[in-house]
């Protein structure tokens, strides 16, 4: 991060944030962007009032202190000269209680204003939401207004506007004053003009708002008792505003209409200085304020983000391999800039008073922070690298009134301490800030150990490619993470034609695997029956992780050995990381490893800049009370206006299982490997033989796509076409569930693996590679969706969707597209790979034939555990699970049985 990135995440990105967040909340709840820029501009106006009414004061004292000791300063300037000028002049300042840097104050409120409009600047130029968006007379938000034509002439009439109001302001607001005050705000004025008059109409139109905001500021000021008319106006304003929303249904929630009473109560009260019986006339705690602010910085901009990194470091380290503690300076330096330099230069251009009352709001809110970080908001679910939960967080209505309960009980007696032990509060503070440090520390420490083990991910240097040959025997496995069995007769029903385009293959839709995650079933599917986690319980001599490397090597060290040119493709988990480490075939010199994933993706930048943001949101979102979480997590999105809108390229908010916004940026990583293929294969004359194994995630990281070509968009709407073709889901009266959104998400998602596959079976048959090539797309698990009811056993409480994978084989020179019903396992896969190739194939590492065989001794034992994290499943045995044992038919409910937990 360079100096100036620092220095502007530390003092405008602040602001910046300030203005998403209030800009996303207002949009949910108003009819169009134009309003929501109205309200905007209000509510910061109102947000900022006491720092310009301060700086006006400031102003103001100044210019009376000029007019004070103007005349005798110009008198000593005329008499003396040089070191004895400077000496009297300084003896002048001190009898007057007058520094020359007092000469600023005069200027406050259009330094103010500086950091104001950077903020705004680069918040409303560049929100894609507002582009083509008309409001009123404005025909695009987004775009200069060109509101007068004089033949091919175009005029912006709203920095116009603008520059008028600003005017007039200026010259109500220095009725009075000297000369120098006049030329400085008209200067403004023009400087203004220019530098937003090719701007988009929205943000001119919100500096409008501005200008008009405080040409009526200046107006009430004119008047007799302005206080009070402002009081009563914002009262009235915000009661409306509740009454109306409570009567009439909109989106807007309880917490929000909470915050519109609040202010509504609270801001006559703040205007017109209500007195607490003198209360509030102590002296400023400026240690404890510190200490507080500190205390806040350290726990959500370093502390809780560290703690995020450290759990899962790898899932942080992109393609271009980076430490993930970069991260952390730009949420240090956001809290840093929220808590120390805006609340505090709030904090310190107030009064007295109100300084005694921000110190002991600090303390308290810390307080409430630790409480609401420690002991709610727990076990929320997966939680990805984007910040974003399986599920959105849902609390009780009895929990949230629990935690509320809890935050009152907690003021009150945070308060109490206050006045009763308040020479202590400091201390604890630095010691928790003390405390937050060193274990931040140790959180980047663990980072930095795991990022350094890492480093062959930067080791990459060319894009994967693998060959495919016209002559010789090709075999291809394909690996589809999550990819489902039981939704494929669905799939063909509703597209008939991928049975042209996957001419020759066979489904085998009884098929089981050995479990429902990764790390237990990928073994079994690369190395055989030898690796299925019976088995590697059985072998526990030996660490998981290097069975499963060993597994990993299998059918590539086999088909290497045998002359075929070798390509592997993502190998999962391999030297049990998250990002496979590809070192696992450095002995084998003519493999070659590639890791595809992300590779292919769009704008990485968008990610790096959302997780920076997102990580400050995520603290604010843990250490807030319940009733507010929902609305900061806002689905993932964080309240990122964009985000909100479907600009993203990221993340993706589901309304229901039928709309979504945004676009999932797991999904794109793999999906787009596949749209890639083409470009990946070589295609080489000759008798060579290949062979490639390749996985990808496109159906694990499940999404809502455009029906009914099952594509990525930024806009998801299937509402229509749903309605017109809910008949698809029926075949011979079996009905597949397609109510919730992980239903409708899995089957969308293998739905597109299917088609974009097809697009590449089509390119391998126009380039001559079809007939002689076999291929297995095969997954290692499925999914408990509930996508059938009759696939969830009741007596034994599973859904076997859970372990019916995907199973395809396409053999050489076959045609037509057949189903088999034979039992079939996910460890059958190498002996498919090898049958007819190799001869008498035998594991290169255990010296044991590479058979099925097995499959027909025994019923098959499956564990339903979901300890799927690698970095905690990683002893010498899987870590105790329910385990079952199924044989011949998976639909049979009668051949389950329960083994046990074990």
């Amino acid at each position: 991060m360079s100096f100036l990135t620092a220095l502007y995440t530390l003092l405008i990105r602040p602001l910046e944030l300030l203005f998403e967040i209030i800009f996303s909340v207002v949009d949910r709840i108003t009819p169009s962007h134009g309003l929501t820029i109205i309200a905007l501009s209000l509510a910061m106006n109102f947000l900022v009032l006491p720092l310009y009414k301060r700086a006006d004061a400031m102003q103001e004292e100044e210019r009376r202190a000029e007019e004070k000791i103007g005349p005798w300063q110009e008198r000593i300037k005329k008499t003396f000269k040089g070191d004895e000028r400077f000496m009297m002049l300084q003896a002048f300042y001190r009898e007057n209680n007058y520094k020359p840097t007092d000469a600023l104050k005069g200027s406050l409120s259009l330094l103010l204003e500086i950091p104001f409009f950077i903020a705004a600047y680069r918040m409303l130029s560049g929100l894609k939401l507002l582009h083509g968006v008309k409001f009123g007379p404005i025909e695009d938000l987004g775009a200069p207004d060109h509101m007068i034509v004089i033949g091919a002439v175009a005029i912006n009439l709203l920095p116009i506007l603008m520059t008028l109001i600003n005017i007039v302001s200026s010259a109500i607001y220095t009725k009075g004053l000297p000369t120098k005050a006049k030329v400085q705000l008209y200067g403004m004025a023009l400087i203004f003009l220019v530098f937003l008059y090719n701007s988009p109409a929205g943000l001119v139109f919100y500096w409008t708002l501005n200008n008009l905001f405080s040409l009526l500021k200046n107006i009430f000021y004119k008047l007799r008792n302005p206080k009070l008319v402002l009081s009563v106006i914002s009262f009235l304003a915000g009661l409306t505003g509740a009454v109306y929303f409570i009567l009439k249904p909109t989106y807007l929630k309880r917490e929000v209409l909470l915050m519109i009473f609040f202010v509504s109560l609270m801001l006559p009260l703040l205007l017109c200085k209500v007195k607490f019986k003198g209360k509030l006339n102590e002296t400023p705690n400026k240690k404890l304020f510190m200490a507080g602010c500190t205390f806040l910085t350290l726990l959500t901009g370093l502390y809780i983000p560290s703690l995020v990194i450290s759990a899962s470091p790898g899932e942080f380290i992109s393609a271009s391999y980076l430490n993930p503690n970069r991260y952390l300076w730009s949420s240090f330096l956001l809290a840093a800039g929220a808590f120390i330099i805006w609340i505090g230069f709030f904090y310190l251009l107030a009064p007295d008073n109100i300084k005694a009352l921000m110190d002991k709001l600090v303390w308290i809110l810390s307080g409430l922070a630790i409480i609401n970080y420690m002991a709610f908001g727990k076990d929320l679910g997966n939680f990805t690298s984007e910040l974003m939960f399986d599920n959105n967080p849902e609390y009780s209505v009895l929990m949230q009134a629990v935690n509320l309960l809890v935050m009152v009980v907690a003021a009150v007696a945070l308060y109490f301490l206050t006045k009763v032990k308040k020479e202590i509060l400091t201390v604890v503070l630095l010691a928790g800030t003390l405390a937050f440090g060193a274990m931040s520390i140790s959180n980047m420490n663990k980072t930095t150990r795991v990022y350094k083990s890492m480093d062959y991910v930067s080791l990459q240097e060319e894009l994967a490619s693998f060959k495919l040959s016209r002559e010789g025997k090709n075999v291809v496995v394909i690996m589809m993470d999550r990819a489902m069995g039981c939704v494929v007769p669905y799939i063909l029903n509703e597209r008939p034609e991928l049975m042209e385009q996957f001419d020759g293959f066979t489904f085998y839709p009884n098929t089981v695997s050995f479990g429902g995650c990764t790390n237990f079933c990928s073994p079994a599917l690369y190395g055989g029956y030898e690796y299925t986690p019976e088995a590697m319980n059985a072998r526990d001599d030996e660490l998981l992780g290097d069975e499963s490397d060993e597994a990993l090597k299998v059918l590539p060290v086999l088909f290497d050995d045998h002359g075929f040119d070798v390509t592997v493709c993502d190998p999962p988990h391999a030297g049990f990381q998250y990002i496979p480490d590809l070192s696992i075939y450095d002995e084998y010199p003519d493999i070659k490893a590639y890791n595809t994933i992300g590779m292919f993706s769009d704008n990485p930048e968008r990610k790096d800049e959302l997780r920076m943001r997102n990580m400050f949101l995520y603290s604010i979102f843990k250490t807030s009370p319940l009733v507010f979480q929902n609305n900061i997590y806002n689905n993932g999105m964080y309240n990122d206006p964009d985000a909100n809108a479907g600009f993203d390229a990221t993340t993706q908010y589901i309304t229901d299982n039928e709309t979504a916004k945004g676009m999932n940026s797991y999904f794109m990583d793999n999906y787009t490997v596949l749209e890639n293929l083409p470009e990946m294969t070589q295609l080489v004359d000759g008798n060579e033989d290949t062979f490639l194994f390749l996985q990808n995630s496109t159906t694990h990281e499940v999404t809502l796509l455009q029906e009914p070509y099952y594509v990525p968009t930024a806009l998801v709407d299937n509402s229509e076409y749903d309605e017109q073709n809910s008949d698809r889901f029926v075949i011979d009266g079996r009905e597949m569930n397609y109510d919730t959104e992980e239903q409708a998400k899995h089957y969308q998602t293998n739905m597109a693996m299917w088609i974009i596959m097809g697009e590449w079976m089509d390119y391998l048959r126009e380039n001559g590679v079809y007939d002689n090539t076999r291929i297995i797309i095969v997954a290692d698990h499925g999914r408990d969706t509930r996508q059938f009811d009759d696939m969830y056993y009741d007596d034994l409480g599973i859904d076997i969707g859970y372990v019916n994978p995907l199973l395809i084989v396409k053999d050489f020179d076959s045609e037509g597209f057949t189903v088999d019903d034979t039992f079939m396992t996910i460890a059958d896969v190498p002996t498919l790979a090898t049958e007819g190739v190799i001869a008498d194939p035998v594991n290169p590492f255990t010296g044991n034939a590479i058979t099925n065989d097995e499959k027909f001794t025994h019923p098959q034992e499956i564990t339903f555990s979901r300890e799927y994290d690698i970095l905690v499943n990683n002893g010498y045995k899987f870590i105790p699970g329910d385990w079952y044992s199924v044989h011949d038919d998976i639909f049979e409910e009668d051949n389950w049985e329960y083994l046990g937990n074990y």
